[in-house]
């Protein structure tokens, strides 16, 4: 702990700990890419090349793989705040805010989806129901257009529409040939 009174203590270069230090990446690191280059999504390498970015542990990819994380309980909070590139107090604020989905996740580690709202109908269908309210009080014709469409999808998620078939039709002329007789002769 720092003299300072500070809860957080000092890093390695004397500097009081925050939360989450924001800056800018420099060079031709792409702020949104996983690792150097943009190739491979491993919040390890993204840690080693540059400081966390606001908002980083909320990213889909990383927040999913990071409740994984807690859900596997294979890790120290010190530890993932060493791989996600953040303070243990980000990832303890994080460990509350996301208990529920943590828990579902343990509940069901089989399942790579647990934990992933869209995987689940019923809270896809509460979107719907969402962006269909919000469509509703639109008096444009485009926003007509989006409640029909958005009603459409939930008819289709429960079943309610029969799913469309596609039948390609084809003009090709096909042509037979019978080994051994004569065109003559028919």
């Amino acid at each position: 702990m720092a003299n300072d009174g500070s809860a957080l203590g000092r890093d390695v270069e004397g500097r009081p700990k925050r939360d989450l230090a924001v800056r800018k990446p420099t060079g031709d690191v792409d702020a949104f890419a996983g690792s150097e280059g943009g190739t491979k999504l491993d919040p390890a390498a993204r840690s080693a090349n540059r400081p966390a970015v606001k908002g980083h542990l909320e990213r889909g990819w990383v927040k999913h793989r990071l409740i994984r994380d807690f859900a596997l309980g294979e890790k120290t909070g010190e530890q993932l705040a060493v791989q996600y590139g953040c303070s243990a107090t980000s990832i303890s604020a994080f460990k509350k805010r996301h208990a529920l989905e943590i828990e579902e996740v343990r509940n069901n580690l089989a399942d790579e989806y647990a934990g992933v709202w869209v995987a689940r109908k019923l809270d896809r269908i509460r979107e719907y129901q969402v962006a269909a309210e919000k469509m509703a009080v639109g008096e444009s014709a485009r926003s007509q257009e989006v409640l029909v469409s958005i009603l459409k999808a939930v008819a289709e998620e429960l079943g309610d529409l029969p799913v469309r078939t596609q039948v390609n039709v084809s003009n090709e002329t096909t042509v037979y040939e019978i080994v051994g007789i004569s065109t003559d002769d028919i």
